[in-house]
């Protein structure tokens, strides 16, 4: 399944973009528009960056699914 342009839009504007890495509610280091896996405290991203990590996320979200599914 691949999340619509209109949900990634949805995506964006609800996360917010932060290119400088913080710590969310939950604890957990952030950046772009909520990318978590691998975020160091000093990093930094751009825009163009960011998109690319919201991509590697809704793929890793699709493997996850698809697994679960099989199993």
């Amino acid at each position: 399944m691949k999340t619509s342009d209109n949900g990634i839009n949805l995506i964006k504007k609800f996360e917010g973009l932060k290119t400088k890495a913080y710590k969310c509610p939950a604890g957990v280091w952030t950046i772009g528009y909520g990318h978590t896996a691998g975020v160091k405290s000093t990093d930094t991203c751009t825009m163009e960056q960011a998109a690319n990590y919201l991509k590697q996320d809704e793929t890793a979200e699709n493997t996850i699914k698809n697994t679960l599914r099989l199993n």
